[in-house]
């Protein structure tokens, strides 16, 4: 079992299963919605996101999916896929504990900011592994 809150911890929830596919994401809708560059993403099964403290939370369709913050003090939560409802994407600032594995790769490397510089021997990729086997220069 995972925690997680936002900063104000208004809202509080546990994971109750296994978290996958942990990475660094450049693109432009993970960037915006994390502040920074890169967002860095886990993914779990929604039906393991268990409230515990649930605030008020605030949801925004983007397109692909809804984006959820904190009414209260706007920390980004989590991201529901409409491509796939079982699953929710959290930004990894707001697991507090648990067994949390690193990211593996780098993802969306081509909308990369000219500042921002990538420090370690992970994978790279151009666009979505699972949607390109091109890897980033």
């Amino acid at each position: 079992m995972i925690r997680a809150s936002c900063l104000c911890e208004s809202t509080r929830f546990e994971l109750r299963g296994e978290l996958q596919a942990p990475r660094y994401c450049y693109c432009k809708h993970c960037t915006r919605f994390a502040g920074t560059s890169p967002a860095t993403w886990i993914m779990a099964k929604r039906r393991d996101l268990v409230a515990i403290a649930e605030g008020a939370i605030t949801r925004y369709d983007s397109g692909g999916g809804i984006r959820c913050f904190c009414a209260t003090c706007g920390s980004p939560l989590w991201f529901e896929s409409k491509q796939n409802d079982d699953i929710v994407m959290l930004p990894m600032g707001v697991l507090d504990d648990g067994d949390v594995p690193p990211p593996e790769m780098h993802i969306w490397v081509a909308s990369k900011p000219h500042w921002c510089t990538i420090c370690d021997g992970l994978p790279r990729y151009d666009e979505n592994p699972h949607q390109s086997t091109r890897r980033a220069r």
